[in-house]
């Protein structure tokens, strides 16, 4: 196989220089520059929300209340940037485990999503539930025969074309290439977004869904969360990809950087020019242990923008910050109160 198309960190194409630019201090005084600011303090809304979910939600695990959930603090930008590109109800969305930003940002409510988790906490798998039969038949009481493992929540939002994604780590590269076979077939101009772990590179799934959509020139893209040091090399760097892949790493601290990288692949597989692997590199950190440095926090990173182009407000961030925290723990209310009356 021959190389894959790259590109560098830069933001090359028009519209990306057209944001970047619109960040500018020159421009801060035009139309532009105010919707571009727009832009960006709804891309802080949204990955706060996210954050703020996501450390409710792992509080309420912790208790017990939730079933298992994966944290994705950390992953906001790479998340919340790309998922704002998706044409909601046209484009095709597979998210893995991890992505809560991508969920929220492209429809779902908080409730839903912790009613997700909670629903993984109440449902044992097939084989837990034979296990559970096997010991109460050995004479183990039903307390003691309970399962102490529980599912992984999986994402499913029909209407607005978020497919429910499977246990196994890289089987959406496969069925994201599929579906984007499926549109190149009917002419459509939807495009299939695929997300993934660092674990899902090594998996032959990854390999063959990546290939498939290379030779056949899908309108796909492929987002892997890379959660490593940005000075380490990739893992997909020992990988061959194939030829008529576009491939291009990004820092995922950077919300404008994944949002501009993310319009271009989408913009690029939209004109029949082929799939786009984009490896987004994240430092991902756990909620109730020590903070993410402020140089790879993507709350941090955005704030420090927009304080740099005098559109920070403390008082917006702080009424912000109080609704969506009674947002997040009055769907967590609501979700529990609706479990204990059934």
């Amino acid at each position: 196989m021959g190389m894959p198309k790259r590109s560098s960190d830069r933001c090359r194409n028009a519209f990306a220089r057209r944001i970047v630019e619109l960040m500018g201090l020159s421009l801060e005084k035009s139309a532009q520059g105010s919707e571009s600011l727009d832009l960006l303090r709804e891309m802080y809304a949204q990955m706060l929300r996210t954050r703020l979910v996501d450390s409710i939600a792992w509080t309420a695990y912790q208790q017990g209340q939730l079933g298992f959930v994966a944290s994705c603090r950390g992953h906001e930008a790479a998340q919340v940037g790309s998922a704002l590109c998706i044409e909601v109800g046209q484009d095709f969305t597979l998210p893995y485990y991890r992505d809560l930003g991508v969920v929220l940002t492209i429809g779902m409510t908080p409730e839903e999503v912790l009613r997700t988790y909670l629903q993984a906490r109440q449902a044992p798998t097939l084989r837990e539930q034979e296990a559970q039969l096997a010991r109460q038949n050995a004479g183990e009481s039903e307390l003691e025969a309970r399962p102490t493992s529980r599912p992984v929540s999986h994402w499913g939002y029909h209407k607005h074309n978020l497919v429910t994604a499977p246990a196994p780590v890289a089987t959406q590269i496969m069925h994201a290439a599929g579906i984007a076979f499926a549109c190149k077939l009917r002419k459509s101009p939807s495009v299939t977004i695929a997300y993934c772990g660092d674990g899902a590179t090594a998996e032959s799934d990854f390999r063959a869904g990546i290939t498939f959509a290379a030779q056949h020139q899908l309108p796909a893209l492929f987002i892997c969360e890379q959660d490593s040091p940005p000075h380490l090399p990739s893992t997909l760097s020992t990988l061959s990809l194939p030829e008529g892949l576009h491939y291009e790493r990004i820092t995922g601290s950077d919300v404008l950087l994944v949002y501009a990288a993310t319009q271009e692949a989408m913009q690029r597989a939209r004109a029949g020019h082929g799939p786009t692997l984009l490896e987004i590199v994240v430092t991902r950190a756990t909620p109730g242990f020590p903070p993410l440095d402020p140089t790879c926090d993507p709350l941090a990173r955005c704030q420090q923008l927009l304080q740099e182009h005098n559109a920070w407000d403390v008082t917006w961030a702080s009424d912000l910050e109080a609704r969506l925290r009674a947002e997040a723990a009055q769907a967590l209310a609501d979700v529990l109160l609706g479990a204990a009356n059934l």
